[in-house]
């Protein structure tokens, strides 16, 4: 038995339609599950995730936060910690409550970690600060949204994912 795990729908109805021959499904079980919300990005986080979101390298994405961090839009690029500070918790509720509705807080805190910590998270200076309302390069706009989104969603409730499993015979 072969098993694949298909990402969307959509991707799951591109394959279905390039399949051949006759094929009967044998079993179909829906679930809703929940998905914790991420970290606050740590460095490696964020060179991960700019290269697959981005397609950038480690040296394109350290220049672009440099940047940002020069201009006081980000904290300090360089950390392991994925720690907020609760004045950074606070923002990110006041900001949460006023774009997506106070029921959208997660009421979980993300990393406490260790006051002994070099530096926090990676995250907005100020999170009020939208990407869209910056007026930065568009390659360090696309680093700040990153950084911004994922502050934002570390601090939200987990989200609610359907999970469809289904086999098939031939």
């Amino acid at each position: 038995m072969n098993l694949a795990v298909v990402p969307s729908e959509q991707e799951a109805l591109r394959l279905a339609e390039a399949c051949t021959g006759e094929w009967t499904v044998a079993a179909r079980e829906e679930r809703i599950e929940d998905e914790a919300p991420p970290l606050p990005y740590t460095t490696a986080d964020l060179l991960e995730d700019a290269s697959l979101r981005l397609g950038w390298t480690a040296e394109q994405t350290m220049a672009a936060a440099q940047s940002l961090f020069e201009q006081g839009l980000i904290t300090y690029p360089r950390t392991d910690s994925p720690r907020v500070s609760p004045e950074a918790r606070q923002a990110a509720r006041q900001v949460i409550a006023e774009r997506y509705g106070a029921d959208a807080w997660g009421n979980l805190s993300p990393a406490e970690g260790s006051e002994q910590d070099a530096h926090e998270a990676i995250r907005p200076s100020d999170p009020q600060r939208a990407p869209d309302g910056l007026s930065i390069p568009p390659q360090e706009q696309a680093l700040y949204r990153l950084i911004w989104g994922r502050f934002l969603a570390a601090h939200m409730r987990p989200a609610k994912v359907k999970v469809v499993t289904v086999i098939l015979e031939k």
